[in-house]
């Protein structure tokens, strides 16, 4: 009877393990050119956004939270009337310019020299941007109410993903539960009539201000700007003076950008539940139709 042997597979030598850990890290999609855009001056969620076309608000907030845990981008709160969360190149990040420079050269002489096809990235402007019409919501109505908390649904699923926390009671909530919730309803609508996002508020007793309880974009229309255009209109429109609260997952960093642009400011966190951190934002509106 032969005894079998078994063979522990071969290490590799630290040089090659450093290299892996190197090409898993800037190897992954955007990573590299997030860096390469940081190089040339600190920005904020959106700026980063404009300057890399192409990259879902999930995907850029998943990369910057990566590359921040592996120390190579610093995000810093820059304090102003709109505090912003400026990301710029640790002297770790910095350093990786230079591989990656070389990394650009190899490619322009042995991958675009040779006319590889590579899968480009959309220009600005190339999606179709068909009209929205924003308007109140009447969930009174059973094929509105349905369409509002089949949006609203499928865009906690993904913000649940982005933050690692499932339990956000919305995923959960019944048709007849969002129904009789206590909010008033503001929805874009595309020029056939589609619902693609909401927001829905209600007003702080005897504060003169609102409370913004959800900031919906259907999947499918994400980075059309549907959810800074509704906030908007709620707050020219809508917001009487006083405070205007709003919170979100601390990790939820696309909607702490577009609070932020909105001149919100960042009052605090919390920790409702376990595994769940929860950024709370306010804008102090002086008079109508202005904030400060």
């Amino acid at each position: 009877m032969t005894t079998a042997h078994h063979s522990q597979p071969p290490q590799l030598p630290e040089p090659l393990l450093a290299l892996a850990s190197a090409l898993t890290l800037l190897g992954r999609r955007w990573s590299g050119l997030i860096i390469a855009t940081l190089a040339e001056s600190p920005a904020d969620f959106a700026q980063v956004r404009e300057r890399v076309p192409g990259i879902s608000d999930r995907m850029l907030a998943r990369r910057l939270q990566e590359l921040t845990t592996a120390g190579l981008v610093v995000g810093a709160v820059q304090p102003g009337v709109s505090p912003r969360t400026h990301y710029t190149l640790s002297s770790h990040g910095a350093a990786s310019l230079i591989p990656l420079a070389a990394l650009t050269v190899w490619a322009q002489d042995h991958i675009t020299a040779r006319g590889t096809p590579s899968r480009g990235l959309p220009e600005r402007g190339e999606r179709s941007r068909p009209d929205f019409v924003v308007g109140e919501l009447d969930l009174a109505d059973e094929t509105t109410a349905a369409a509002v908390h089949r949006i609203g649904r499928r865009a906690y699923a993904v913000e649940a993903d982005l933050i690692g926390f499932d339990g956000i009671p919305a995923l959960r909530e019944s048709l007849e539960e969002m129904q009789a919730q206590p909010l008033r309803w503001l929805g874009a609508k595309t020029d056939g009539g589609q619902i693609v996002a909401f927001v829905a508020w209600q007003h702080l007793a005897g504060e003169g201000g609102i409370d913004i309880a959800r900031v919906c974009v259907d999947p499918t229309w994400f980075r059309r700007g549907l959810a800074s255009r509704l906030l908007g209109h709620l707050l020219a429109d809508s917001a009487p003076t006083g405070h205007v609260l709003v919170s979100t997952g601390a990790d939820n960093l696309p909607a702490i950008a577009l609070y932020e642009r909105h001149g919100f400011s960042r009052v605090g966190t919390t920790e409702p539940a376990p595994n769940l951190r929860m950024a709370q934002f306010q804008l102090t509106r002086r008079h109508t139709g202005s904030a400060a």
